[in-house]
Protein backbone atom coordinates (compact mmCIF):
# COMPACT_ATOMS: atom_id res chain seq x y z
CA UNK A 1 0.00 0.00 0.00
CA UNK A 2 1.32 3.45 -0.91
CA UNK A 3 1.59 6.19 1.72
CA UNK A 4 1.13 9.74 0.45
CA UNK A 5 2.72 13.00 1.63
CA UNK A 6 3.34 16.50 0.30
CA UNK A 7 7.13 16.17 0.48
CA UNK A 8 9.52 13.29 1.12
CA UNK A 9 12.99 14.07 2.47
CA UNK A 10 15.53 11.28 2.10
CA UNK A 11 18.36 11.83 4.55
CA UNK A 12 17.94 13.76 7.79
CA UNK A 13 21.48 14.92 8.32
CA UNK A 14 22.23 18.58 8.98
CA UNK A 15 20.69 19.82 5.72
CA UNK A 16 17.88 17.30 5.46
CA UNK A 17 16.75 17.78 9.05
CA UNK A 18 16.60 21.55 8.55
CA UNK A 19 14.64 21.31 5.29
CA UNK A 20 12.21 18.71 6.64
CA UNK A 21 11.63 20.71 9.82
CA UNK A 22 10.99 23.97 8.00
CA UNK A 23 8.55 22.32 5.60
CA UNK A 24 6.70 20.72 8.49
CA UNK A 25 6.61 24.07 10.29
CA UNK A 26 4.99 25.53 7.17
CA UNK A 27 2.15 23.06 7.49
CA UNK A 28 3.14 20.56 4.81
CA UNK A 29 2.83 16.83 5.32
CA UNK A 30 6.44 15.67 5.38
CA UNK A 31 7.95 12.19 5.51
CA UNK A 32 11.57 12.20 6.70
CA UNK A 33 13.65 9.08 6.08
CA UNK A 34 16.97 8.30 7.76
CA UNK A 35 18.90 5.06 8.25
CA UNK A 36 21.49 6.43 10.69
CA UNK A 37 21.18 9.21 13.28
CA UNK A 38 18.93 12.20 12.69
CA UNK A 39 21.18 15.25 12.61
CA UNK A 40 24.01 13.56 10.75
CA UNK A 41 27.73 14.03 11.29
CA UNK A 42 27.74 17.45 12.94
CA UNK A 43 26.04 16.79 16.30
CA UNK A 44 27.47 13.29 16.78
CA UNK A 45 30.88 13.02 15.09
CA UNK A 46 31.79 16.54 13.98
CA UNK A 47 31.08 20.13 14.91
CA UNK A 48 29.55 19.75 18.36
CA UNK A 49 31.73 17.09 20.04
CA UNK A 50 34.89 18.34 18.32
CA UNK A 51 34.38 21.81 19.81
CA UNK A 52 33.90 20.20 23.21
CA UNK A 53 37.25 18.45 22.77
CA UNK A 54 38.96 21.65 21.62
CA UNK A 55 37.71 23.59 24.64
CA UNK A 56 38.88 20.85 26.98
CA UNK A 57 42.28 20.56 25.26
CA UNK A 58 42.85 24.30 25.52
CA UNK A 59 42.78 24.14 29.31
CA UNK A 60 45.88 21.96 29.91
CA UNK A 61 47.64 23.71 27.02
CA UNK A 62 47.14 27.08 28.69
CA UNK A 63 48.16 25.72 32.09
CA UNK A 64 51.48 24.54 30.63
CA UNK A 65 52.28 28.14 29.72
CA UNK A 66 52.09 29.25 33.36
CA UNK A 67 55.84 28.89 33.82
CA UNK A 68 56.49 31.55 31.15
CA UNK A 69 53.78 33.90 32.31
CA UNK A 70 52.74 33.72 35.92
CA UNK A 71 54.18 30.92 38.03
CA UNK A 72 54.22 27.14 38.03
CA UNK A 73 51.60 24.50 37.24
CA UNK A 74 51.49 20.74 36.91
CA UNK A 75 49.06 19.30 34.38
CA UNK A 76 47.74 15.75 34.21
CA UNK A 77 45.30 15.51 31.27
CA UNK A 78 42.40 13.11 31.75
CA UNK A 79 40.64 12.17 28.51
CA UNK A 80 37.91 10.28 30.36
CA UNK A 81 36.36 13.57 31.48
CA UNK A 82 35.83 14.92 27.98
CA UNK A 83 34.81 11.46 26.73
CA UNK A 84 32.10 11.35 29.39
CA UNK A 85 30.90 14.85 28.51
CA UNK A 86 30.63 13.93 24.83
CA UNK A 87 28.49 10.93 25.71
CA UNK A 88 26.29 12.60 28.30
CA UNK A 89 26.01 16.22 27.15
CA UNK A 90 26.59 16.25 23.40
CA UNK A 91 25.39 12.98 21.87
CA UNK A 92 23.15 11.23 24.44
CA UNK A 93 25.47 8.27 23.90
CA UNK A 94 24.80 8.51 20.15
CA UNK A 95 21.05 8.32 20.54
CA UNK A 96 18.90 10.52 18.28
CA UNK A 97 15.62 10.22 20.21
CA UNK A 98 15.56 13.95 20.96
CA UNK A 99 16.18 14.84 17.30
CA UNK A 100 13.48 12.46 16.08
CA UNK A 101 10.98 13.89 18.58
CA UNK A 102 11.92 17.40 17.51
CA UNK A 103 10.93 16.55 13.93
CA UNK A 104 7.78 14.62 14.76
CA UNK A 105 6.80 17.36 17.20
CA UNK A 106 6.52 19.68 14.21
CA UNK A 107 4.09 17.29 12.55
CA UNK A 108 6.59 15.33 10.44
CA UNK A 109 6.46 11.58 9.99
CA UNK A 110 9.75 9.82 10.66
CA UNK A 111 10.73 6.57 8.93
CA UNK A 112 13.87 4.68 9.95
CA UNK A 113 15.51 2.85 7.06
CA UNK A 114 17.27 3.08 3.71
CA UNK A 115 15.24 4.49 0.85
CA UNK A 116 15.32 3.36 -2.77
CA UNK A 117 14.16 5.96 -5.27
CA UNK A 118 11.73 4.27 -7.65
CA UNK A 119 10.34 7.29 -9.49
CA UNK A 120 10.44 11.06 -9.73
CA UNK A 121 8.40 11.32 -6.53
CA UNK A 122 8.33 7.82 -5.09
CA UNK A 123 10.61 5.87 -2.79
CA UNK A 124 10.47 2.47 -1.11
CA UNK A 125 11.66 1.80 2.44
CA UNK A 126 11.54 -1.76 3.74
CA UNK A 127 8.88 -2.74 1.25
CA UNK A 128 6.71 0.30 1.98
CA UNK A 129 6.16 2.78 -0.85
CA UNK A 130 5.93 6.51 -0.20
CA UNK A 131 4.69 9.02 -2.77
CA UNK A 132 5.17 12.80 -2.71
CA UNK A 133 2.62 15.09 -4.34
CA UNK A 134 4.84 18.18 -4.34
CA UNK A 135 8.46 17.13 -4.22
CA UNK A 136 11.20 14.65 -3.33
CA UNK A 137 14.30 16.00 -1.56
CA UNK A 138 17.51 13.96 -1.66
CA UNK A 139 19.74 15.07 1.23
CA UNK A 140 21.95 12.06 1.88
CA UNK A 141 25.25 12.87 3.58
CA UNK A 142 28.76 11.57 3.08
CA UNK A 143 30.91 9.14 5.03
CA UNK A 144 34.64 9.39 5.78
CA UNK A 145 36.68 8.32 2.75
CA UNK A 146 39.28 5.62 3.39
CA UNK A 147 42.42 6.33 1.32
CA UNK A 148 43.83 3.52 -0.86
CA UNK A 149 46.88 2.83 1.31
CA UNK A 150 48.44 -0.63 1.05
CA UNK A 151 47.84 -2.61 4.23
CA UNK A 152 45.41 -0.11 5.71
CA UNK A 153 42.43 -2.43 5.46
CA UNK A 154 44.12 -4.89 7.82
CA UNK A 155 44.87 -2.35 10.53
CA UNK A 156 42.51 -1.02 13.24
CA UNK A 157 42.37 2.51 11.78
CA UNK A 158 39.99 5.19 13.01
CA UNK A 159 37.70 7.57 11.20
CA UNK A 160 36.34 10.63 12.98
CA UNK A 161 33.61 8.33 14.36
CA UNK A 162 35.99 6.13 16.33
CA UNK A 163 38.09 9.12 17.36
CA UNK A 164 35.14 10.97 18.87
CA UNK A 165 33.82 7.83 20.54
CA UNK A 166 37.20 6.97 22.12
CA UNK A 167 37.23 6.51 25.88
CA UNK A 168 41.02 6.87 26.05
CA UNK A 169 43.37 9.18 24.16
CA UNK A 170 45.89 7.34 21.93
CA UNK A 171 49.57 7.48 22.80
CA UNK A 172 50.35 8.54 19.24
CA UNK A 173 48.34 9.52 16.22
CA UNK A 174 48.72 10.29 12.53
CA UNK A 175 45.83 12.11 10.88
CA UNK A 176 45.45 11.71 7.12
CA UNK A 177 43.44 14.68 5.87
CA UNK A 178 43.83 18.35 6.70
CA UNK A 179 40.19 19.37 6.66
CA UNK A 180 38.42 21.03 9.57
CA UNK A 181 37.74 17.89 11.60
CA UNK A 182 41.17 16.39 10.91
CA UNK A 183 43.01 19.49 12.10
CA UNK A 184 40.80 19.81 15.18
CA UNK A 185 41.36 16.20 16.23
CA UNK A 186 45.11 16.31 15.58
CA UNK A 187 45.57 19.41 17.75
CA UNK A 188 43.29 18.23 20.55
CA UNK A 189 44.75 14.73 20.81
CA UNK A 190 48.28 16.16 20.77
CA UNK A 191 47.41 18.29 23.78
CA UNK A 192 45.90 15.41 25.72
CA UNK A 193 48.74 13.00 24.86
CA UNK A 194 51.43 15.58 25.68
CA UNK A 195 54.25 13.07 26.20
CA UNK A 196 53.75 11.81 22.65
CA UNK A 197 52.87 15.12 21.02
CA UNK A 198 55.86 14.96 18.69
CA UNK A 199 54.44 11.77 17.23
CA UNK A 200 51.11 13.38 16.39
CA UNK A 201 51.11 14.59 12.79
CA UNK A 202 48.48 16.03 10.51
CA UNK A 203 49.24 14.91 6.95
CA UNK A 204 47.16 17.22 4.75
CA UNK A 205 48.17 15.25 1.65
CA UNK A 206 49.51 18.01 -0.53
CA UNK A 207 47.07 20.76 0.39
CA UNK A 208 49.37 22.43 2.91
CA UNK A 209 53.14 22.84 2.47
CA UNK A 210 53.51 22.65 6.26
CA UNK A 211 51.67 19.32 6.44
CA UNK A 212 53.42 16.56 8.34
CA UNK A 213 54.92 18.84 10.98
CA UNK A 214 54.11 18.00 14.60
CA UNK A 215 51.08 19.70 16.13
CA UNK A 216 52.07 22.08 18.85
CA UNK A 217 50.65 21.20 22.28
Amino acid sequence: MTSDADVIVVGLGVGGEFVAGRLADAGLEVVGIESALVGGECPYWGCVPSKMIIRAANTPAEARRAGKLAGHATVEPDWSIVARRIREEATDDWDDTVAVERFTGKGGRFVRGRATVTGSRTVVVGGQEFRASRGLVLATETQPAVPPVDGLAGTPYWTNHEALEAKQAPASLTVAGGGAVGVELAQAFARFAFSSARQARAAARGRNPRAGRPCRP
